[in-house]
């Protein structure tokens, strides 16, 4: 792909890395913006609701009227302990012995007050002058902590009880009087007056708390509406965060996708991760390892079907004067009547040469016509091993030229796995195939040296192994050994791996060349398994066999 392609196809994938990262950001705002809303707004309606049926008004005002209830009885109670004390001051037995100045008479009028009066704590009479003349109490003293205490005074004279008519609303009635007066403590619950207090405490709190109302939601509804605003951007935050990187593996696909559609099929993306864009790089990957594979082979194909075209042309236009020239040769050779003796030993060995090049040539065609005849692979389920074990037992058969194809100082030995190994192929294409390659292998380390053949298998496919100890292959040469004509042998015509190759690329498969483990060369074919994905690929795309299919002789390289 050319440089400003590349970098056109960069900037593309730049700009839709960007929109991604755009759109993720945008959806995630709004996606967390509609509940903060909604919920914004139920928050509004729930603080209303639970205002409204907190604050009503009606109670408000049975407030007010509780608090004006616990008013009156307070006052109740200091007006009934005031009458009390007037009542004490009204006594006349009392009054008669206050203005005597009878202590002892005084006192005696006293002390049966408290059980006329149990809120009565002491009863203390005083003189014009103000001296103590009597004193009584109930015997027990003023508890502070459970009692409040009301003293009230009063005129002991038959002049007007002022203070009688209610002018004064203090604990400490104290009015001033010219004759001897009563000074009573009262005692009262403690308890009534301070529910008193707190219940007016609690009126105002009401008030003030009713009439902060509004204020105070606001504040809820802001402090709520700020906490949701945090949550929300913390969202976005992190959104963009995970965007970014989404959007940023997104991108590195769409520029592997352009760097695709330019034709580069050897791109690959990482495959980072266990989530949904993780697969697709894989697959991404497993696609493009695929067409790459599959544009190979059709190029590869289509290479061999021209060359077989043209072995066929080849095959066609060599094999048509060779019968002419050797019949020429031979009747020339037949009606000379040997008068010439040196011109006749000229003429045996002319016809000998012309007979070896002619069968030379034929061999030639043969080999020509086999390969253009090259059937196509007609596939089934077989067990890779079976079939080297089927090999391995008919080696020490002649084959079609009557030839062994083991020399006695040659060692092949045969690697089998345990475990059955199923592979889609055709039993006599890819026979011919094995014969080729152990042919090649025998015949690379001459009369005396050692081949192996090693079948492994793993999740995905077969490997077959073919291993010699000969001379091995140059590297410059283990490319280019597979196309046709290519032979590192003084005789032959390069074609023997040519078919080698068309029959494994036809059984979905690779064959490469190497070095080997044991100093010569390897040549290591990779088939894959009958029920793997590659081999439902292989068997889906078989056609129909045929019913009958021409084979050829296998021929060396």
């Amino acid at each position: 792909m050319s440089e400003p392609a590349e970098s056109r196809s960069r900037t593309r994938a730049l700009v839709a890395s960007g929109r991604i990262r755009r759109r993720l950001a945008l959806a995630i705002v709004l996606t967390a913006l509609i509940p903060v809303l909604v919920a914004v707004w139920l928050a509004d309606s729930m603080v209303s609701q639970t205002a409204a049926k907190f604050f009503v008004p009606e109670i408000g005002v049975r407030l007010d009227q509780s608090l004006e209830l616990y008013q009156e009885l307070a006052r109740a109670v200091k007006a009934s302990m005031r009458h009390a004390a007037s009542a004490i001051a009204a006594d006349r037995r009392l009054r008669d012995a206050a203005l005597a100045r009878d202590a002892q008479g005084a006192q005696a009028a006293l002390e049966p007050m408290f059980a006329r009066y149990p809120s009565l704590v002491s009863l203390e009479v005083l003189d014009a002058d103000g001296q103590r003349l009597a004193r009584a109490d109930r015997g027990r003293p003023l508890d502070e902590q459970k009692e409040n205490k009301l003293q009230v005074a009063r005129p002991l004279t038959d002049e007007p009880d002022e203070a009688a008519g209610g002018s004064g609303d203090d604990d400490d009635d104290s009015e001033q009087a010219s004759g001897p007066r009563l000074v009573a403590v009262f005692a009262a619950e403690k308890a009534r007056f301070d529910q008193l207090g707190e219940m007016s405490q609690f009126v105002d709190t009401y008030k003030q708390v009713e009439q902060r109302r509004q204020a105070d939601q606001r504040s809820y509804l802001y402090a709520f509406a700020a906490l949701l605003g945090i949550t929300i951007v913390a969202a976005v935050g992190v959104g963009t965060l995970l965007a970014r990187g989404v959007s940023s593996r997104l991108g590195i696909l769409a520029e592997a996708t352009g760097r695709v559609g330019a034709g580069d099929l050897s791109t690959r993306v990482p495959e980072r991760g266990e989530d949904e864009i993780a697969e697709l790089a894989r697959a991404f990957n497993r696609m493009l390892g695929e067409v790459e594979t599959s544009r190979a082979r059709i190029e590869y194909l289509q290479r061999i079907g021209a060359w077989q075209e043209m072995a066929r042309r080849l095959a066609h236009e060599i094999k048509n004067p060779l019968t002419p020239i050797q019949l020429a040769v031979q009747e020339v050779h037949r009606r000379y009547d040997g008068s010439d003796e040196k011109f006749g030993k000229l003429l045996d060995t002319t016809l000998e040469i012309v007979e070896d090049e002619v069968g030379t040539l034929r061999r030639l065609v043969t080999e020509f016509s086999n390969f253009a005849r090259l059937p196509h692979a007609e596939l089934e389920e077989l067990d890779f091993g079976e079939l080297l074990a089927e090999q391995r037992d008919q080696l020490a058969l002649p084959d079609e030229a009557g030839e062994s194809l083991v020399s006695p100082g040659v060692s092949v030995a045969f690697e089998l796995p345990d475990l059955p190994t199923r592979v889609y192929m055709d039993r006599q294409m890819f026979r011919r195939a094995l014969i080729n390659l152990l042919r090649n292998a025998v015949q690379a380390v001459a009369s005396s040296g050692r081949v192996v053949v090693h079948l492994a298998r793993d999740e995905h496919e077969a490997t077959l192994h073919v291993d010699d100890d000969g001379p091995g292959i140059d590297p410059e040469l283990r490319d280019a050994i597979f196309d046709p004509y290519v032979t590192t042998k003084s005789e032959g015509t390069g074609l023997g791996l040519a078919i080698v190759k068309k029959i494994v690329v036809e059984h979905g498969g690779f064959i490469t060349a190497g070095a080997s483990p044991l100093g010569g060369a390897r040549f290591t074919v990779r088939l894959p398994l009958a029920d793997t994905h590659a081999g439902q690929q292989l068997r889906d795309a078989q056609p129909a066999p045929s019913s009958r299919r021409a084979g050829a002789p296998p021929t060396d390289s």
